[in-house]
């Protein structure tokens, strides 16, 4: 699939920073609403924008209610951010030129961004146009031209929507991303991968057995896992697409908690050695221990590593409950972090780094919580069933977490601020342990 925009990123720029400064200068504050720096997606109290996606124009004979499906992908992708309103197509005025909107009939409709669009079929081959235009300005913001297979429509939205977000915020979302888990469908538990939103769904290992723990690597070509396949708790690799599993560690005992290092060239697990408690190993690739990182009597699980390799956050029982740690790979030294709840499990790192999240018993079930790791000030995301084994979005803008609120354990969504909280997955069984993949690098 290729892409060619309409026009140049620096023109695109220039055109936006114009904008900006007129509207500073006439009206004392920005012409448009759309700036960067007027932007903030992560603050529960942002205004949403009011956006507007009619059907998209069929300009071949292929088939004429696709436009109607690519505008209600396009609109589902928005509405996953938190950040957007999209206007209700019944408050639509009717067609206007597709290339020549009538703002002013628009802005009526309460619209502030509105997006305009066509596509074609060519062969084999589809072709999607697509347009981002300030109502208020009566201005195009952003344009974007994508062609490829005739099974690609999908993706283009993505990576449409992906550009919305970098326009208005600086950073591409994860509109183009996939998540992997675990699920009873089969009947055994086996590791699944699905896009961000839960389709596309498919069944990864197939070993009849127990599999857990799935982590992604930092480029996103491989997962790391335990299976009891062999009898034994062992650490595997699995290569994607569609490559074979490689054990990697079988030491007797247990081999859990897989943790890639940033650079993706080790990772830490808990090993328990024969005799001993579970403690947290760094290994190389192909299972070679490199260095012990935690020692004593207490049980020692689930590392998770700072985006910049030199801090580990891990659950410790050292205190007696399961509480959070964070480790100075420099020093080696680990102080506790949590201090509400008796028992606190699955920490997971935000790729920005000021920010762990993690489960926390109250009572007889769990919630997930954020904890600001400057200040240690905690905040509770979830209300209702069991939630856990929460994982940041690779822009640290969303959590997925599993959850039994509506009975069987599922997969949810939510905001960083734990806004906007949503079901992903409908299959047979049960989802949990999800691990959010890492970005595309084509954009």
């Amino acid at each position: 699939m290729t892409m060619r925009p309409n026009f140049t990123k620096k023109k695109r720029l220039l055109v936006l920073g114009i904008f900006f400064w007129v509207g500073i200068l006439i009206l004392g504050r920005p012409a448009s609403l759309f700036s960067r720096a007027t932007i903030d997606i992560d603050s529960p109290t942002a205004k949403k924008i009011s956006i507007a996606v009619p059907d998209l124009i069929n300009l071949g004979s292929g088939e004429s209610a696709l436009g109607g499906t690519l505008s209600q992908l396009l609109t589902r992708d928005l509405d996953y951010t938190g950040f957007f309103q999209t206007v209700d197509p019944k408050a639509f005025l009717g067609k206007d030129e597709e290339k020549n909107p009538d703002f002013r009939a628009w802005g009526l409709t309460g619209a502030e961004l509105l997006v305009k669009g066509n596509y074609q079929t060519t062969g084999s081959g589809f072709q999607a146009d697509f347009r981002l235009y300030d109502v208020q300005q009566g201005r195009l913001l952003l344009g974007k031209q994508y062609s490829g297979g005739a099974g690609d429509h999908k993706k283009m939205v993505h990576r449409f929507a992906d550009e919305i977000l970098f326009l208005l915020t600086g950073e591409y979302g994860f509109f183009q991303t996939q998540i992997a888990f675990v699920s009873t469908t089969s009947g055994k538990k086996e590791i699944y991968l699905a896009d961000f939103d839960g389709s596309n769904f498919n069944r990864l290992t197939h070993h009849n057995s127990i599999s857990l723990s799935p982590r992604w690597s930092p480029k996103g070509q491989e997962i790391a896992y335990t299976s009891y396949k062999d009898g034994n708790p062992s650490l595997y690799l699995l290569r994607l697409p569609g490559g074979p599993s490689q054990r990697i560690s079988n030491r007797p005992g247990l081999n859990i908690s897989p943790a890639w290092f940033p650079g993706g060239e080790s990772l830490a697990v808990a090993l328990s050695q024969p005799g001993g408690n579970s403690e947290i190993y760094q290994i190389s690739r192909d299972g070679n221990i490199l260095q012990r990182l935690t020692h004593g009597a207490a049980i020692d699980v689930s590392p998770a590593w700072s985006p910049d390799g030199k801090q580990m956050a891990f659950v410790s029982n050292r205190s007696g409950n399961p509480q959070i740690y964070i480790m100075q790979m420099a020093t080696k030294e680990a102080r506790r972090v949590t201090f509400q709840g008796n028992y606190n499990v699955n920490p997971v790192w935000s790729p920005k780094g000021d920010r762990i999240a993690y489960a926390s018993m109250s009572g007889n079930r769990f919630d997930i919580y954020t904890l600001a790791v400057k200040n240690g000030e905690a905040q509770r995301l979830t209300f209702g069933g069991n939630n856990e084994s929460p994982d940041f979005s690779p822009d640290g803008r969303m959590i997925i977490f599993s959850s039994t609120r509506h009975g069987k354990s599922a997969l949810y969504v939510m905001n960083l601020s734990g806004a906007n909280q949503r079901r992903i997955t409908f299959l047979n069984g049960e989802q949990f342990s999800p691990s959010w993949g890492p970005k595309k690098s084509e954009n």
